[in-house]
């Protein structure tokens, strides 16, 4: 099982990555980035969401994704 985020936090990403389709929602861009920051251990700065950082904001949605259907 995970052991990044504690059981709650892991549910709660889990829920509100339900939201992530082919559109990122603003209300949890930093949710994404920051939860994409523990799972891969790294620091890098919260990108713009504006277009030029797709491919950015698409590489967090794909690990978190990645992390939640290898815990879940």
């Amino acid at each position: 099982m995970q052991n990044k985020f504690t059981e709650e936090e892991y549910l709660h990403l889990k829920e509100q990555m339900k939201r992530v389709g082919t559109h990122l929602p603003e209300d949890i861009s930093h949710l994404v980035w920051n939860s994409y920051l523990k799972i891969t251990d790294t620091r890098e700065p919260v990108p713009c969401n504006c277009g030029k950082n797709g491919s950015l904001w698409a590489k967090a949605v794909g690990v978190v994704n990645d992390y939640i259907k290898q815990n879940g």
